[in-house]
């Protein structure tokens, strides 16, 4: 039987960025502060959005595509 109910998460904290796409956290940090990828900030916590984490990763070269 299949759940429906279950949605992927659209955001997440540096810590679950970094483990979802697999780079460390000081990568996160340096697209945040170069503005290549959105976050939200509630309270204290930064959300990063996954939908502009998978843009910039689109917008990048392909492997061995001239830049």
């Amino acid at each position: 039987m299949e759940n429906d109910n279950v949605t992927t998460p659209r955001y997440g904290d540096v810590r679950a960025t970094s483990a979802r796409y697999g780079w460390g956290k000081t990568t996160t940090y340096k697209l945040l502060r170069s503005n290549s990828i959105r976050a939200v900030k509630i309270g204290n916590k930064r959300l990063i959005d996954f939908a502009s984490v998978d843009e910039y990763l689109a917008s990048l070269p392909s492997f061995g595509e001239a830049a």
